[in-house]
């Protein structure tokens, strides 16, 4: 993997304005000129929080003199470490868009992605954006004690985190993907046959009752058939082994005891004269 740093903030050493340099060469000239110097080695990202420069010879950002940063020599570091910050200020947005007070923390992971809890106190919320991979047995225990704290959790699964996708939805019904479009976030409604409703974060709404989203009632109710549909099954299953375990029916063997079954045939003359 590539050691160059193309990862930088532009709003200050602990900034949350994530930008990646263009490959190409005429494309970072661009970025360079449209943000001037002001670029930084964000903090929220672990950084150092130095103004970073931009080298245009080959298309990089570079610290200033001596500078000591986990960076330095491992920029292909910074690629998971700043995605937390392309999501945070998009969730954020949409919060603050609907008069919430959002209060936003890092979850730092074993690797280098970060993933994001927001709690919205107002309205008894937590909003989790998993952004790494997660265990069932992980997700269950979170899960729990979140739900201890707040009235309402929800979940927003990024791409490295989809089986623990898999895990809320066979156990709820539903469960919300998300990704980045542009300089916004798209949430996937996804339901236990497989499918997935991708739809815009701005149609979405966080309200006392929880979050609601286009496609989530009827995910819900597809699993509430599904489930109707199992405990009918296994219903009748065990009517047929009760059946079973009870052997012969009860008319059956009252006729075999009593002799009273199925009459004899009747004589028939021998064929020979009497």
């Amino acid at each position: 993997m590539s050691s160059e740093l193309r990862w930088a903030v532009t709003d200050g050493p602990a900034g949350t304005s994530p930008v990646v340099l263009p490959e190409e060469a005429a494309a970072a000239r661009a970025l360079g000129s449209h943000h001037g110097s002001g670029f930084w080695c964000s903090r929220e990202a672990g950084g150092c929080g130095g103004r970073l420069a931009l080298d245009g010879a080959r298309p990089r950002f570079r610290h200033g003199g001596d500078a000591r940063c986990r960076f330095t020599g491992r920029g292909s570091d910074a690629a998971p470490a700043y995605e937390h910050l392309r999501y945070q200020r998009a969730v954020a947005a949409w919060l603050t868009g609907q008069g919430h007070r959002p209060r936003m923390e890092k979850v730092p992971d074993a690797g280098c992605r970060t993933g994001l809890h927001v709690a919205v106190d107002e309205v008894g919320q937590a909003v989790e954006v998993q952004l790494s991979a997660l265990p069932d047995t992980s997700w269950r225990a979170r899960d729990d004690r979140l739900r201890q704290r707040f009235r309402h959790v929800t979940w927003l699964y990024g791409p490295a985190a989809e089986v623990a996708g898999d895990t809320e939805v066979a156990v709820r019904g539903v469960a919300y993907a998300v990704r980045r479009h542009n300089t916004g976030l798209l949430v996937g409604v996804r339901d236990v046959a497989g499918g997935t409703r991708w739809v815009r974060l701005g149609a979405c709404r966080l309200t006392a009752d929880g979050f609601a989203a286009p496609g989530a009632a009827e995910a819900r109710a597809l699993h509430a058939r599904r489930a109707a549909e199992r405990q009918e099954a296994a219903r009748r299953a065990a009517r047929c082994a009760a059946r079973a375990a009870q052997g012969p029916s009860l008319s059956g063997r009252v006729q075999a005891a009593s002799g009273t079954g199925d009459p004899a045939p009747p004589l028939q003359p021998l064929p020979f004269p009497g």
